[in-house]
């Protein structure tokens, strides 16, 4: 049986330097992520104000599930996370036209 060579302990002090630097950057991807998820709820926020304010009679608002084709013709939808069978509230006009247009 042959031993294994033991590192040495500069090999170990590399190692664990370049561990770090990985969960580094590791941190900074998880805060920019962090931060591009926040921009796209305010963006989305501010879509839906502005949707009110231009369009008041839309306030009642309805559960809608969402479909496979629903996320093909709204690339929208999947960049905001949305997926088939989620559910979401839509006003109840835009509801009535995405059934005419499913039927």
């Amino acid at each position: 049986m042959t031993e294994e060579k033991q590192p040495t302990r500069e090999e170990i002090i590399a190692f664990l330097n370049e561990t770090i630097e990985v969960t580094k950057l590791r941190s900074e991807l998880q805060d920019l992520n962090t931060k591009i998820a926040v921009s796209r709820a305010e963006e989305l926020k501010a879509l839906v104000f502005i949707g009110q304010i231009t369009n008041p009679k839309q306030d009642e608002l309805e559960n809608y599930t969402v479909t496979q084709d629903d996320i093909d013709n709204n690339p929208d939808f999947k960049d905001n996370g949305i997926k088939a069978g989620d559910e979401i509230k839509v006003p109840a006009e835009v509801k009535r036209k995405l059934k005419r247009e499913t039927a």
